[in-house]
């Protein structure tokens, strides 16, 4: 289901201040205004931009609050676009970016340049593989042949008979497509996302839960490569990450308000704490719950987080290890982005 909401553009284009003109079927219309209002989202201060990042005015006029349309839309998960032939917003739903009963990602970090302990320049590799058995039923895993059909596999990765592997040699974002067929059994055909983030940037394939209220979300693994705990700051924007750790108040994992909006839906973000057989000691994130209530088609959570990592030591406590990297000035930064869950929850 695809719901769309057509709006006048009467509230499309605001020009900011105590004279204001606003654009209403090709007219110029002067008014008077208070300017100044601010907005609170799920209880969080909510600063609304252009699509330029710049800090757009909220104000009142004849008694009625006017937003800009864009900000508060994708602010409640929902997509914008204007149709000039009509002079009309339209807000929709945000669909899932792909099927994903037919798309996996591959997910890695970009080559980057450090100093050894020798004062030396070397450069680290992230290695990658892929494994095509797992499409397969465990009776079908030991033979099967892949088949590469369309797009082109990232420099430096290679598929090697049944599956891929080599290593990351530059940031970018492609899609390929393999047909996995096996010995007894129809073949299966899937794209694979390969996404090579540049260092110091954070990426999550997405997570898309559908079913019936009443359904149980038991364990959804967050797929990235950090093997940590997610956090967030109130503080903590895109022009603001230079920040001192002991500013970061807050706890795992998310921004409330993206909690609260998981929790509509029965829905929380937990993790598992693991120590592996070397002494290493990591985090798996996932969505737990109960499906309560049903969503009006596709809906999107954005929840912002950033990382930490796992360690070795044990007098350093997992959660409290956070994941950071240098700027080109050698100041660190924190690696931040989103989690976002996509809902489609029918009732009965």
């Amino acid at each position: 289901m695809k719901k769309k909401t057509r709006v006048a553009a009467l509230a499309l284009t605001l020009v900011l201040g105590t004279g204001t003109a606003a654009l209403a079927a090709g007219n110029l219309v002067n008014i008077a205004v208070n300017p100044g209002m601010k907005l609170s989202i799920n209880g969080e201060a909510f600063v609304p931009t252009d699509v330029n990042g710049k800090e757009v005015d909220v104000f009142a006029y004849n008694g009625t609050t006017y937003v800009p349309i864009r900000a508060i839309s994708e602010a409640f998960g929902k997509a914008v676009s204007y149709d000039a032939s009509t002079q009309t917003a339209v807000i929709e739903s945000v669909l899932p970016p792909y099927d994903p009963d037919a798309v996996d990602y591959v997910l890695s970090v970009a080559p980057e340049t450090y100093t050894d302990e020798n004062g030396n320049q070397q450069t680290w590799y992230n290695g990658v593989g892929y494994e095509f058995r797992w499409w397969l039923p465990e009776e079908q895993q030991n033979s099967f042949t892949v088949k590469q059909v369309s797009g082109q596999l990232p420099d430096g990765i290679t598929l090697v008979g049944d599956h891929l592997e080599g290593q990351c040699k530059a940031a970018g974002e492609t899609d390929v497509t393999f047909t996995v067929t096996p010995k007894k059994g129809d073949p299966i055909t899937r794209t694979l996302r390969f996404q090579f983030l540049d260092p110091g940037e954070f990426a999550a394939a997405p997570i898309i839960l559908w079913g019936a209220v009443g359904d149980k979300v038991e364990w959804a693994g967050i797929n990235t490569f950090y093997d940590g705990i997610f956090y967030t700051a109130d503080d903590l924007t895109a022009a603001n990450t230079k920040v001192d750790l002991a500013g970061l108040g807050s706890s795992p994992i998310g921004t409330q308000a993206g909690l609260d909006a998981l929790a509509e839906y029965g829905l929380s973000l937990t993790y598992d704490e693991q120590t592996m057989e070397d002494g290493y000691r990591r985090a798996d994130n996932m969505i737990e719950g109960t499906f309560t209530k049903a969503t009006d088609g596709w809906v999107k959570i954005s929840i912002p987080v950033y990382a930490s990592v796992g360690t070795h030591k044990d007098d350093l406590p997992l959660d409290q290890n956070f994941w950071l990297y240098n700027d080109e000035n050698g100041d660190p930064k924190l690696v931040y982005g989103n989690v976002d869950v996509y809902l489609n929850i029918i009732d009965f």
